[in-house]
């Protein structure tokens, strides 16, 4: 594995990440403070991380993991990856400010914070790897192997 070509792509995944912020933030800030103030919180969080989603694949599968071959099921694995991720994502926003009473801009902040070490990684092996298969069956293999 070449590190260097490994720190780039985090690098690429975190700017794209941050972006995929930014427009999920705005997006949820204007939804719940201008547009549909009267809808659920919640409700509004999901919308604005729908609009977020769609940037993040094509940016990511364009210029993060673009030098990798043609990962060919890559839509149906990202559509995966989304769905474990947003379901997470929604349930600890939920958690934080319906249960917890937390601020909503700050669960926006903490929740996202948390989701990309998840996502790097599962994109990474699974979503935009060619032969997502092997990619998992070696990581297991060699955390058994140390086992």
């Amino acid at each position: 594995m070449d590190v260097k070509k490994e720190l780039k792509k985090v690098v690429k995944f975190l700017f794209v990440g941050g972006s995929t912020f930014l427009i999920q933030s705005l997006s949820y800030i204007a939804f719940s403070r201008l547009l549909m103030p009267q809808v659920d919180r919640t409700s509004l969080y999901v919308l604005a991380m729908l609009y977020s989603l769609i940037f993040n694949y094509s940016i990511n599968r364009i210029w993060t993991f673009g030098d990798q071959n043609a990962a060919k099921g890559s839509v149906r694995r990202y559509s995966y990856v989304v769905v474990v991720a947003s379901v997470l994502n929604a349930s600890l926003f939920w958690f934080g400010h319906d249960v917890l009473h937390v601020y909503d801009l700050i669960l926006l902040v903490a929740v996202n914070a948390l989701i990309p070490f998840f996502t790097f990684a599962t994109h990474r092996v699974y979503t935009f790897h060619p032969e997502p298969g092997s990619a998992v069956r070696r990581i297991v293999r060699r955390a058994t192997d140390s086992v």
